[in-house]
C-alpha cells in the first residue's frame, strides 16, 4: 500500500465499500488470507466470500475467522462453481490444492520435473456445480468489486457462469492461467485473456514465480531460459479512464474503488493516476479531491523530497485543489534538509526521526481520548520513515514509545508481530533486540532474536534490557505481580518499561477470547493494581497518570472485536529505580 494509510486516515475510505470474491479458497499459505494482504484496511467495509469445493477446508477458514473476531464480514461456501448448475466429477489429486474439475494430464506431466507428485489422481467424487451469477441472484448480492480465480484450469468455466456480475461491477481480475494441458482439455491463457479483454479488461501482468518446468529427462537446465512456462497469475484491471468506453461503471465511486484496488495489489503508478484523474474531474466534491492524500503518500520518498515536491509536475497540475495550509509543501525546505542529513540505507529508504521535526515530548501516562489523537499519531510515523501499524489504532501506542525510545538492549514481550521492533529497526536504536510470545513470528527481522515463551517466565538474564515494551498483552490473562517481578529483574538500573492495554471504566466484561487467550480489558482500579505490583518491584511510573477520559475511540465499526464493546487504550511508562 501506498496511497490508501493516508486515504484510511483522512476518512476518504469511510464511504469505500468494496466486496472480494475468492473461488478457490482453501487457505494453505498466510498470504490465502486477504486480511494478512493488506485488504483489512477497509474493515469494517470489506465483505469477502469464498467458494470451496472442500466442506472441510470451507469450515475451517470460517472456524478460524470466528477465533479471530474479525471486524469485517467473510464467509466460505462450499460450492463448486463453473458455468453451469448440475453434477460434475471432482479429481482429487495427491496434492489436495490440484485438485479440479478437470482430470489431471499425468502422462503429459511427468514429463516435467516436480509435477506428478502433485497432480496424480488420488480419487474422484461427485460434486453439485452452480454458477456465480446463481449464487449472488440467490443472496441477494448486487455487486463484486474484485475477483480471485484459482481453481486448476477451470477458471474460464467460473468466469462464463458470472458474466451478469462480471458486466456489472467486477473492477479486477486475479487469475491463475495455464500455458500447458496440465489438466485434460482444459482453457489455456489464450482462452482467458480473450474472454476478459471482450470485457473490457487489460492485462497488466503475468507473475510466473514458480511458474516453470523442466524436464525429467534432462540432467542440465539453462540459467536463462530455466524450463518451458507452464502456470503464473495474471492482474486484469478496468481501464475506466478511457474516454471511448460506454459503462456504467464510470463514475467517480467506481474509479476511487479501481484505484483503491490497484493501490492494494501494488500497482503505485495507476493508483495514482486514477487518483489525479479523480481530482481533476470531480475534486469540487470534497469526497473526490485528494490531492492532499497524494502529497502526503509522495512525501514518503525521500528522493522526491530532495527534489522539491513543488516541482513535481503532478503537484503543479493539482495545485488549485491542494490545501492551503498542506505541511508538506509549506515545510519543503527544512524536509529536504531533515531527509539529506538523517537517511538510513534499509530497503525502504526510510528517514530517521528528526529532532526538528519531533512534536514537544508527550505524556506518557494517559489515555487515548479522542479519534484525532490516532490521525496525528499515523502522520508521525509517515512523516519520519516508521511503519504504521495494520491496525491504525494501535498508531497511538507505537508513536509515543517510538519517540521516547533511547539506544540499549530492548525486549519486545508479546512480539508476532511487532511494530515496535520493526520500527526499532528503522529508527536504527543500538543495542540487542529480543522479542518472546507464545507463537513465532508472523514476519521475522533479521536484527531481532525471537523466543517462543512466556513474558513472566523468559529464562532471559538479569539486568539486562534498557527497555522492555508490551503492547496490549497485559490484558490477556497476564498475571501483574509475576510480570512485575520478571520486567524488575531483568531491567537495568534507570531501564524503562513501556505498558499499553485495552481501558474503560466501568469495567467491560466480555465473554470471549483474542489470541486464545481471555481478554479482560482493564479498568480503574485494574490499572491501580498494576501500578502498585510494579512500585513493589522498584518500578515507579515518570510521570503522575492523567485519568481524565474522552470518548470510548475504540468501538463497533472502528476496530473493535465485538458489536456492543467500546472502549480505549491506556499507556504507562515505570522507570526502574
Amino acid at each position: 500500500m501506498f496511497f490508501l494509510p493516508s486515504l484510511k486516515k483522512s476518512g476518504k475510505l469511510d464511504r469505500v465499500y468494496l466486496t472480494v470474491c475468492i473461488v478457490g479458497s482453501r487457505k494453505i499459505e498466510k498470504q490465502d488470507d486477504y486480511a494478512s494482504r493488506n485488504w483489512d484496511i477497509f474493515a469494517p467495509n470489506l465483505t469477502i466470500y469464498g467458494f470451496d469445493a472442500d466442506v472441510e477446508a470451507c469450515e475451517q477458514a470460517n472456524a478460524d475467522l470466528e477465533a479471530r473476531k474479525v471486524n469485517w464480514t467473510e464467509n466460505h461456501i462450499p460450492l463448486a462453481l463453473s458455468n453451469t448448475e448440475g453434477n460434475a466429477t471432482l479429481y482429487v489429486t495427491k496434492y489436495p490444492g490440484c485438485s479440479s474439475l478437470y482430470p489431471p494430464n499425468e502422462s503429459y506431466m511427468q514429463r516435467f520435473n516436480g509435477y506428478i507428485d502433485l497432480i496424480q489422481l488420488n480419487r474422484t467424487i461427485e460434486v453439485e456445480t452452480t454458477t456465480l451469477d446463481t449464487f449472488c441472484q440467490s443472496e441477494n448480492i448486487k455487486e463484486i468489486d474484485f475477483i480471485h480465480l484459482d481453481v486448476q484450469g477451470g477458471e474460464l468455466s467460473v468466469l462464463e457462469g458470472a458474466s451478469e456480475i462480471l458486466g456489472r461491477s467486477i473492477l479486477a481480475v486475479y487469475s491463475e492461467v495455464e500455458f500447458t494441458d496440465i489438466y485434460v482439455n482444459q482453457p489455456l491463457f489464450g482462452d482467458l485473456d480473450v474472454y476478459l479483454r471482450n470485457q473490457s479488461f487489460t492485462l497488466f501482468d503475468l507473475i510466473v514465480s514458480t511458474g516453470r518446468a523442466v524436464r525429467t529427462t534432462s540432467p542440465i537446465t539453462s540459467s536463462n531460459r530455466p524450463g518451458s512456462l507452464v502456470w503464473a497469475d495474471a492482474f486484469y484491471l478496468r481501464d475506466l479512464m478511457r474516454p471511448n468506453l460506454n459503462t456504467h461503471l464510470q463514475t467517480p465511486e467506481r474509479i476511487l474503488k479501481l484505484a483503491c484496488i490497484a493501490d492494494v495489489m501494488d500497482y503505485t503508478d495507476y493508483a495514482l493516476e486514477l487518483l489525479e484523474y479523480l481530482t481533476l474531474n470531480y475534486g469540487n466534491d470534497p469526497n473526490y479531491n485528494l490531492a492532499d492524500n497524494i502529497i502526503e503518500s509522495l512525501a514518503q520518498i525521500p528522493e522526491l523530497v530532495n527534489q522539491g515536491l513543488e516541482n513535481l509536475p503532478i503537484v503543479n497540475r493539482l495545485r488549485d485543489y491542494i490545501s492551503s495550509n498542506n505541511v508538506y509543501l509549506r515545510n519543503t525546505k527544512t524536509q529536504i534538509k531533515k531527509t539529506t542529513n538523517r537517511m538510513i540505507s534499509r530497503a525502504a529508504n526510510l528517514i530517521n526521526k528528526s529532532d526538528r521535526d519531533a512534536p514537544p515530548k508527550p505524556s506518557v501516562c494517559k489515555f487515548l481520548k479522542f479519534r484525532d489523537e490516532i490521525y496525528k499519531c499515523t502522520d508521525y510515523l509517515h512523516r519520519n520513515g516508521y511503519a504504521s501499524h495494520n491496525l491504525f489504532c494501535k498508531d497511538w501506542d507505537i508513536a509515543h514509545i517510538i519517540f521516547d525510545l533511547s539506544d540499549g538492549n530492548l525486549l519486545d514481550m508479546g512480539s508476532s508481530d511487532s511494530y515496535i521492533l520493526k520500527n526499532a529497526v528503522l529508527k536504527n536504536v543500538q543495542g540487542e533486540k529480543y522479542g518472546i510470545d507464545l507463537q513465532p513470528p508472523d514476519v521475522p527481522l533479521e536484527e531481532v532474536k525471537y523466543m517462543v515463551g512466556d513474558l513472566m517466565d523468559t529464562k532471559l538474564p538479569d539486568h539486562y534490557f534498557t527497555n522492555i515494551t508490551c503492547l496490549s498483552v497485559i490484558e490477556h490473562e497476564v498475571d501483574f505481580k509475576k510480570f512485575a517481578t520478571e520486567v524488575s529483574r531483568l531491567l537495568i538500573e534507570n531501564g524503562k518499561l513501556y505498558v499499553t492495554f485495552d481501558y474503560w471504566t466501568p469495567k467491560l466484561k466480555p465473554d470471549f477470547k483474542l489470541y486464545d487467550k481471555l481478554w479482560n480489558p482493564l479498568d480503574k482500579n485494574d490499572t491501580k493494581n498494576l501500578i502498585e505490583e510494579c512500585k513493589s518491584c522498584g518500578l515507579n511510573l515518570v510521570e503522575p497518570v492523567d485519568w481524565s477520559l474522552g470518548d470510548a475511540v475504540i468501538k463497533p465499526g472502528y476496530f473493535s472485536p465485538g458489536a456492543n464493546i467500546s472502549y480505549t487504550f491506556g499507556m504507562l511508562v515505570f522507570q526502574k529505580n
